[in-house]
């Protein structure tokens, strides 16, 4: 037993020792590099890169460009920060740290440029890069064309993100044909008038970025011409790149090789052995999250017509929230646009002849910024805002909402999450909630225990919505006033039954309604105009999801691994076949 005990702590070492002597090999990281491109009338691009990086070794960062054709690169700038670094014309690749510090330059190189800059110090840095590309865009004999290698391929480290985006004076059409080249797994295509590409999360170094696009001929004043079709250019990218001269393998090539079989079955060895590892956490959180489940179970929930948790609305929807008790969590919207009706924070108008309703669409919602000087919670104002950004004016028509979810969907849908963030946090600093940590070897959970009082706010409101919705209020009957109705009503929002309980209402005491702020129209209003606004964002971001997915499995023309071939902005050498740090 002790022999395995050995064994076992042996490898692991000897995994840790190879896993930190592989870190320190690389010691200096790119963790994101993002490139916007933007294209002129004429063709030419002006380029701004963003490169994170962290770096304890070497003097200078580059990125080159090689096969340049017709193409020239000027104005090259750099910034870290707001200091912006002098350009000092021809680079020279040697020198100190300190010599190259703040300074930037082009070195010139066989068939193609090197774009400097020093470090200036270790550690963590931003650095902002512009340039000029002229003759960006090429004309051939049937089209245009963009056709280079943005981010090459044998770069010295992993580069953990890369981001392109192509952009110009017009929105490009979805039908322009798209390719990407090298990230496998990655995305290129055309979104909301411009040109994306994105990496599949890291870049290794045996993979890159081309990008392939078709223009019509006249999208762009370009006065580089190529004698050539497109097909020339599309063959070339889809062989690939250089292939492998098996007759002439090296020494090296063989070690190489053997180091390659070795590092794969270490792979595969670790990976098996991370497949258990992930299987018996799983186990630990099923028994965990079982065990929470049963923290969470209420007894047996009679009706209660009251009003819980003092009529908080955002601590409502936040236990309603837990216990599974919301239908969807963004019914929260018009709840809290019915409150604001019921303390005359907001207003609803509609155009009427003869005490006719014209048109449902006719009923609009008026929002006055003074307004919002009542509101003590954040998130009210926060909401508020947001609805009157999709007002324009003030006034909010039912259409305006759904056109402007449309765009902003991450805005609107992320609101709700941190209501019930910020519900949560508040939750736990008076200890209604509490978790504790589990711990089973080198495993972590957490197990979440809930106070007596939160348990009963959580019956309460689970009794009011078997009110609400049930037989009992047939039954009883009772005399209801004004604002316990609209109280009611705003809960039973939350609770995803509103239209429901105003019909029940309707029947029983129709008296009530008739005094109400709530009437049948504005109530159909607020929910319908709600309703489209969130249903337009949700399916916004399930487009971009669903775009992105379709994209990555390899749809819309783009190309997982090779090709690039002979691409614009390609190194012609290996060995200068680098987008990296100097000195690595």
């Amino acid at each position: 037993m002790k022999k395995k005990v050995l064994k076992i702590i042996t490898l692991s070492i000897t995994i840790f020792v190879i896993y930190i002597f592989i870190n320190n090999v690389n010691a200096n990281s790119i963790s994101k590099i993002s490139m916007d491109i933007y294209v002129d009338n004429n063709g030419d691009a002006r380029i701004t890169e963003v490169w994170s990086c962290s770096v304890n070794s070497g003097t200078e960062v580059y990125h080159p460009y090689y096969n340049l054709g017709k193409s020239e690169i000027k104005n090259f700038k750099v910034k870290e920060g707001s200091r912006e670094y002098s350009n000092i014309g021809t680079w020279t690749t040697s020198g100190t740290l300190s010599s190259k510090a703040y300074k930037c330059g082009i070195n010139k190189v066989t068939n193609g440029v090197e774009l400097c800059f020093g470090m200036s110090s270790y550690g963590n840095h931003v650095y902002t890069l512009n340039y000029t590309i002229t003759n960006f865009v090429s004309e051939l004999k049937d089209s245009q064309m963009i056709y280079w290698t943005l981010i090459p391929h044998n770069f010295s480290n992993t580069i953990g993100k890369a981001y392109v985006k192509i952009h110009t004076d017009f929105k490009i059409s979805d039908t322009v044909d798209v390719w990407g080249y090298g990230d496998y797994g990655g995305t290129a295509y055309v979104h909301n008038g411009y040109i994306e590409m994105s990496s599949n999360g890291s870049i290794n170094a045996n993979e890159y970025m081309t990008i392939l696009v078709k223009f019509p001929l006249g999208t762009f004043n370009t006065d580089s011409k190529i004698s050539k079709k497109f097909d020339y250019y599309y063959n070339l990218a889809e062989k690939g790149s250089v292939k492998y001269n098996e007759e002439g393998t090296s020494i090296n090539t063989s070690i190489a090789n053997v180091f390659s079989y070795i590092l794969n079955a270490l792979t595969i060895f670790v990976g098996f052995g991370a497949v258990i590892v992930f299987f018996v956490y799983f186990i630990f959180l099923v028994i965990i999250n079982s065990k929470n489940n049963i923290n969470k179970q209420l007894d047996v929930v009679s009706s209660y017509s009251g009003i819980p948790c003092d009529n908080d609305i955002f601590k409502i929807y936040y236990i309603a929230y837990e216990y599974n008790l919301i239908k969807k969590k963004t019914d929260l919207l018009g709840a809290i646009i019915l409150k604001w009706i019921k303390e005359k924070v907001i207003r609803i108008e509609s155009d009427k002849e003869n005490g006719v309703l014209l048109n449902n669409k006719n009923h609009v919602l008026i929002l006055d910024k003074k307004s919002k000087e009542s509101f003590t919670d954040e998130r009210e104002k926060k909401i508020f805002d947001m609805l009157y950004e999709a007002s324009k004016d003030g006034v909010l028509e039912n259409d305006e909402l759904k056109v402007w979810c449309k765009s902003k969907y991450n805005k609107i849908l992320n609101w709700f999450d941190e209501v019930i963030a910020e519900e949560r946090k508040r939750c736990f600093d008076n200890k209604e909630i509490d978790m504790v940590k589990k711990q089973f070897l080198f495993f972590t959970a957490y197990e979440y225990t809930y106070a007596d009082y939160f348990k009963e706010q959580a019956r309460q409101i689970a009794g009011l919505k078997r009110y609400l919705q049930g037989s009992t209020l047939i039954k009883e009957r009772e005399a209801i006033e004004v604002h316990l109705f609209e109280d009611y009503l705003i809960i039973a929002q939350i609770l995803g039954i509103a239209e429901k309980v105003q019909k029940q209402f309707k029947k029983l005491y129709p008296q009530v309604i008739e005094q109400s702020a709530f009437t049948y129209d504005n109530v159909y209003f607020v929910l319908s105009s709600t309703e489209s606004g969130i249903s337009s964002a949700k399916s916004s971001r399930s487009e971009e999801i669903a775009r992105a997915e379709r994209y990555s499995s390899g749809g819309g023309g783009f190309s997982s691994g090779g090709g690039g071939g002979d691409s614009f902005g390609r190194p012609v050498a290996a060995v200068e076949d680098s987008v990296k740090i100097k000195n690595w």
